[in-house]
């Protein structure tokens, strides 16, 4: 019987994961990857024995689009695909963008599977089935059986074990002759045993004593022992989800994405000469230098596409392309992989390695060959380019160009305004930045902010200060502040005293903090020009804290770390300072008490917070106008 190693795609929360558990009993989601004798390889997979004690390893994907790469790691060596989609809600984006994967991995086994079905109405259900149909019509599982189950009550997972059975049994077996070959898809470190990978083994066979190679790295390493399916083995083959334990190599050299061969002769690259299918729905089809994601074997690299005999692959058609690569990859001619854009990410393309090792004229690092490519055309702007992203600050000022090129300043000026109008650069005060690297850092300023949102849901922002010190690792001070600037400018970000946020975040109360906040303000409001203390209005309700913080800047205003006041009474209070000092040119403390008939502590307090917002300037004992004009509107 055939090495079967079967994966589930489809969109998030459609339930491959419980699915897998009632076919298999294995929770893969849970599973931990210390179990038994430390060489278990369930977290993500698991194992199915068939009626006929077949037993088929089963990769168990992630749905979500931010894990696309996550998905694709998990899918060399796949020989069947259970497509799962969820009998409620029908095919949806994520479950379009696995199927192109899917096929443009060359993936020609599937079965669809309906999830959920007895939580439907059977009317609903036919529509969806129907649905599913007409979206698959022009795809290559047009034709592919339709398994109604539900892995709740029961319903159909047998008759998908029989399926998959029936499945398996037309497969054919990979061949086991040639060089072993494995795309590391995980990498831990058991107490005991030491270093120990998984992953799919593509081709040949390996043996306990075995001496491997590491790649890009080249470092070998001995095979200590062999499981597949948990169970100790002399040898894996062809076709099968294995886990090896390894000497002479710790874990932090390793990483997913590395490859491990029999051969001492498997050639990294910085170039692949690749066939490519452009999916119809990208607009702008694959031209020359296009930034993208590659993804294959188990590796994500970033890469440069060059088009071959023609300036562009449009739209739903194929074409060759050169990929300049950022890193290093060990692959074979005929590997398939996947092209997804730089930002915002989605799938763009897909295809086959021709030649895994081009000519040794078009062998050199990423940089060198972006370099010469750009000065061989004589197109100076893309040596600008080449030089701003490959440098390790993305600012770049016309000096560092200067000194660079060995172009005079007065020659660089008109040509990075032309590439400004371009929008190639972007020109800040702090130097001038490419489109691609300022997309780079929002993307990364946007997961900073994001993540802090997450955990602190009702702030309205992360400090200026804290953000500053996660983005320092790339930027000085200046650049920073100009990234800020930028960000502000494009409506990536807000800014609200001196905290940032993403545009689109707001902080929203459910109910039982609406009522806190209701407590607070009404508190604050009774006082008035009176302020309060934080700890008492923390005595009005268990959320209260974390809702005043929420507020900071909003409804209320921090006087000082210990005070606050009622963010409409402050600002009725700015305006009557206004107004008195505008008549008489100036005001006293005892002025401001007088009018807001507040003690002598409290206008203190409201005053010397004026002082600070500049709203108001202290002048001996008594006060005239800042330079702040803010209403608070």
């Amino acid at each position: 019987m055939a090495n079967i190693v079967i994966g589930t795609a489809g969109h998030i929360d459609h339930g491959k994961t419980t699915l897998i558990k009632a076919l298999t009993g294995i929770e893969t989601d849970t599973t931990k990857e210390e179990k038994k004798r430390g060489m278990s390889i369930n977290l993500g997979f698991a194992y199915l024995d068939l009626p006929n004690q077949q037993r088929v390893g089963i990769v168990d994907v992630p749905g979500h689009e931010k894990f696309i790469k996550n998905m694709v790691a998990g899918l060399p060596g796949i020989n069947l695909v259970l497509l799962v989609i969820d009998a409620a809600e029908g095919i949806m984006p994520q479950t379009k963008e696995h199927i192109d994967i899917l096929t443009l991995l060359g993936i020609q086994d599937f079965l669809v599977v309906l999830t959920k079905v007895d939580t439907v109405d059977p009317d609903l259900k036919e529509l969806v089935v129907e649905d599913i149909r007409e979206q698959l019509s022009d795809t290559p599982l047009a034709e592919v059986d339709i398994i109604e189950t539900d892995a709740v009550s029961g319903t159909g997972i047998e008759e998908l074990r029989q399926a998959i059975q029936a499945r398996s049994e037309e497969l054919t077996e990979k061949s086991s002759t040639g060089m072993a070959r494995l795309n590391i898809d995980r990498v831990f470190s058991v107490k005991g045993f030491g270093t120990v990978i998984t992953g799919t083994l593509l081709d040949g066979t390996i043996h306990t004593g075995d001496e491997l190679f590491v790649y890009p790295s080249g470092k070998k390493v001995r095979v200590r022992n062999i499981q597949v399916h948990e169970q100790d083995v002399e040898q894996a083959q062809a076709g099968q989800r294995t886990a090896l334990n390894l000497a002479n190599i710790g874990k932090d050299e390793l990483e997913r994405g590395d490859v491990l061969a029999a051969s001492a002769n498997l050639q990294p690259t910085w170039m692949l000469d690749v066939k490519v299918k452009c999916l119809p729905e990208v607009e702008t089809g694959i031209g020359l230098w296009d930034r993208v994601r590659l993804l294959i074997g188990t590796r994500e690299v970033m890469a440069r596409t060059v088009p071959l005999g023609t300036e562009w692959i449009e739209p739903g058609t194929e074409g060759f392309l050169q990929l300049r690569l950022e890193d290093q990859v060990a692959v074979k001619e005929r590997d398939h992989f996947i092209l997804r854009s730089y930002s915002p990410m989605h799938t763009i393309a897909g295809g086959e390695v021709l030649d895994a090792a081009p000519t040794k004229h078009r062998r050199f690092k990423v940089e060198i060959l972006e370099s010469l490519k750009a000065k061989e055309a004589g197109s100076i702007e893309e040596i600008i380019l080449d030089f701003m992203t490959n440098k390790k600050q993305p600012f770049t000022t016309v000096k560092q160009l200067h000194e660079y090129l060995g172009q005079s300043v007065e020659e660089l000026r008109p040509l990075l305004a032309e590439m400004v109008e371009n929008q190639q650069v972007i020109e800040t005060k702090s130097g001038y930045l490419a489109e691609t690297s300022y997309q780079a850092l929002q993307e990364k300023a946007l997961t900073v902010l994001n993540e802090y949102h997450k955990k602190h849901r009702l702030r309205p922002g992360m400090p200026a200060e804290e953000f500053r010190s996660r983005m320092r690792d790339q930027l000085a001070e200046k650049e920073l502040s100009a990234l800020i600037r930028l960000l502000k400018e494009n409506g990536a970000i807000k800014e609200q005293q001196d905290k940032l946020a993403a545009a689109d975040f707001e902080v929203t109360f459910n109910k039982y903090q609406q009522a806190a906040k209701e407590k607070i303000e009404k508190a604050l409001a009774k006082n008035g020009y009176t302020p309060v203390k934080k700890e008492e209005l923390y005595d009005l309700d268990k959320n209260a804290e974390e809702v005043l913080e929420a507020l900071n800047g909003d409804t209320v205003i921090f006087l000082t770390h210990e005070y606050v006041l009622l963010a409409k009474v402050y600002w009725q209070g700015v305006q009557q300072v206004r107004k008195t000092i505008g008549e008489n040119q100036q005001m006293t403390l005892g002025d401001f008490r007088d009018m807001t008939n507040s003690s002598r502590k409290s206008s203190m307090l409201i005053l010397e917070y004026m002082d600070k917002q500049e709203i108001t300037k202290r002048v001996e004992n008594y006060r005239v106008l800042g330079a702040s004009t803010e209403t608070g509107e």
